[in-house]
């Protein structure tokens, strides 16, 4: 409340100190805001390492067989339409499979195996059509069920708030993973970032169709479902998806260093060798064929 009194005394007050003063007051405290940002440069100077930290550790493409890497501390993209969903699941959890094996943040020293487990937090809408994960089927991929925790939430903002706050646990998981019913949105992508960030937790989302809008991801794959690889008894040999990657900022170094193309965007034809645990691309596509139909004289089956 503004009363006579109260304005009688910060009349006077102004008037006690005067105006000279207050400017070189203002100038003074300018001039040490701005050596704020020099002073913390020159006592810590790993922040700027912390900054680019979260694609520094990957899980390498060239050790698990696609031309591209998965940044660790940073969120990776997976889109598909709603048929091809199963498919997107399938190499979800492959991806998880590489994970728990492989799960060495190689870009930084510090940073060793880990040890926890695997976590996939899943809206109910995005499991509703076609079922919930089945162990069997999970452990032919080659996961270590064992190491699996499922959370199911209702809606996709608890999910994505149960997948932030598993990320920020000290529980340090070989690699976390979501399923969302809907998209996901900038803000939502970017507080994934942050909170994956410190503990360069290795994370993938597996948004909806509509899932084409602007993220922070840094990398982003689209999958559609293709023809199984069957044995000469005709029997299923290794499962197979259409990649596509559209999007990946992590660039060309490492394709420079080892003399071929890497974290490129291009389509693929891969397949999953649960035995080897590691994929293998059966052919490169022209464009991005991810949700075009094979080929019709491509001389493959459709797993039904």
């Amino acid at each position: 409340m503004r009363c006579l009194p109260n304005f009688d005394a910060a009349q006077a007050r102004q008037a006690a100190f005067p105006r000279e003063r207050l400017q070189e007051r203002l100038a003074a405290l300018r001039k040490a805001v701005e050596g704020l940002p020099m002073a913390r440069v020159v006592e810590r100077p790993e922040a700027q390492a912390d900054a680019a930290a979260p694609l520094q550790g990957r899980l390498q493409g060239a050790d698990w067989g696609l031309p591209a890497e998965l940044p660790c501390g940073a969120l990776n993209e997976v889109v598909a339409g709603h048929a091809d969903r199963p498919a997107a699941f399938g190499f979800l959890f492959t991806l998880m499979v590489l994970g728990l094996d492989n799960g060495l943040d190689r870009g930084h020293a510090g940073f060793g195996l880990r040890a926890g487990p695997a976590v996939l937090v899943a809206a109910r809408r995005a499991l509703s059509d076609f079922g919930e994960p089945y162990g069997h089927g999970l452990a032919q991929l080659g996961l270590d069920v064992g190491r699996l925790i499922l959370v199911e939430t209702r809606t996709d903002k608890d999910a994505l708030w149960a997948i932030e706050e598993t990320l920020r646990s000290g529980a340090r998981p070989a690699m976390v993973a979501g399923a969302l019913a809907g998209g996901l949105d900038l803000t939502s992508s970017r507080r994934l970032n942050l909170a994956a960030a410190p503990q360069r937790t290795p994370l993938v989302l597996l948004s909806g169709a509509g899932a084409a809008g602007t993220s922070a991801a840094a990398a982003r794959w689209r999958i559609a479902a293709a023809p199984a690889a069957r044995d000469s008894f005709g029997a299923l040999a290794a499962p197979r998806w259409h990649v596509a990657l559209e999007r990946c900022r992590l660039g060309n170094r490492r394709g420079r260093l080892m003399n071929r193309p890497m974290n490129l965007p291009g389509a693929w034809l891969i397949e999953w060798n649960h035995v080897a645990h590691r994929f293998r691309v059966v052919a490169g596509l022209a464009g991005c064929l991810a949700d075009r139909p094979p080929a019709a004289d491509a001389g493959l089956l459709r797993a039904g």
